[in-house]
């Protein structure tokens, strides 16, 4: 199922894709020192992504994304998780930051970056696949298509369940009695 078929809505949801994406860059470069962060700009993000399946369709989504949000979740969660362990290893407690100032960087200036940016990517990928992935979910299942392809299926689920979802059988179509 596509999404509204205006030219107008598509284009203008394609720069609205691109100036939320950089408020997002901009509350994740400054969460650490300022209200924002990683959680604030993955919401951003994830937001812009639903905008823009809406003007595609969600069908095209996994051709515009290219991998499962899923992965991405999980990639952000091992960032996260190295992040906030890594000061361990050097025997000091679990989540300290370290920082660091670069002076004099082309078109930046005078930086100050740390672990906790670190952090804050990793949450941001989190919740973008996360957000992605269950949106996503629910609008193809709510559109009528499948919410999730057979590799899928196979990924996420035991294989002792049922399908989430039935397939279309031999007797799809009949009218059932009650003697069924």
């Amino acid at each position: 199922m596509m999404g509204p078929q205006s030219y107008i809505f598509e284009r203008l949801v394609r720069v609205v894709f691109f100036l939320v994406n950089m408020v997002a860059l901009y509350l994740l470069l400054r969460g650490h020192n300022w209200p924002g962060g990683g959680f604030i700009a993955g919401l951003a993000s994830a937001s812009s992504l639903i905008l823009l399946s809406l003007a595609l369709g969600v069908a095209a989504m996994p051709r515009i994304l290219r991998f499962d949000p899923v992965r991405l979740a999980a990639a952000g969660l091992l960032v996260a998780a190295l992040t906030g362990a890594a000061p361990l290893l050097a025997g000091r407690p679990f989540l300290e930051h370290f920082h660091t100032h670069l002076h004099g960087v082309p078109l930046l200036g005078d930086v100050h970056v740390g672990t906790p940016l670190l952090f804050d990517l990793g949450v941001y990928l989190l919740v973008v696949g996360i957000a992605c992935k269950l949106i996503f979910v629910l609008a193809q299942s709510t559109q009528g298509l499948r919410a999730l392809v057979a590799e899928e299926e196979r990924r996420y689920s035991s294989p002792l369940e049922q399908p989430l979802e039935e397939t279309a059988g031999p007797d799809d179509g009949k009218e059932r009695t009650d003697a069924d």
